[in-house]
């Protein structure tokens, strides 16, 4: 089991990982509570430095990391929120990916949760 180092008493450390949330989830809170240095709830333009660099680390066309921001930020306000930004990576609960949600693939076609998870396990 994962302990959090302290409490939400303690400013910048993490409090305990809501054990309802996916491996994936926990992930992506952790990541975003890093980058909102100043805990306002979204990723503003200076804290989504150190994402972009990683993402043009990661990212293959390097073009595509200049509107990746653009197009996870849904209500246009030049910030990412934790909701935004789970949506734009996928990360949803696993009885929600088994209900058939369709995702794009890497060759912009679409693809149920259901038939990605059975291609993958045989």
């Amino acid at each position: 089991m994962v302990h959090a180092v302290s409490g939400p008493s303690s400013p910048g450390r993490l409090s305990e990982p809501d054990p309802s949330h996916t491996l994936e989830e926990r992930v992506v809170h952790w990541y975003f509570k890093l980058l909102d240095k100043n805990s306002s709830g979204d990723i503003g333009k200076k804290e989504m430095k150190p994402f972009k660099r990683f993402l043009r680390k990661k990212s293959k066309p390097k073009k595509c990391v200049k509107r990746f921001v653009e197009y996870c930020d849904t209500s246009k306000d030049k910030a990412l929120s934790l909701s935004e930004l789970m949506g734009c990576l996928d990360v949803t609960k696993e009885e929600h990916r088994a209900s058939g949600r369709k995702r794009h693939t890497p060759k912009g076609s679409t693809e149920s949760a259901a038939r990605r998870q059975q291609r993958n396990q045989g």
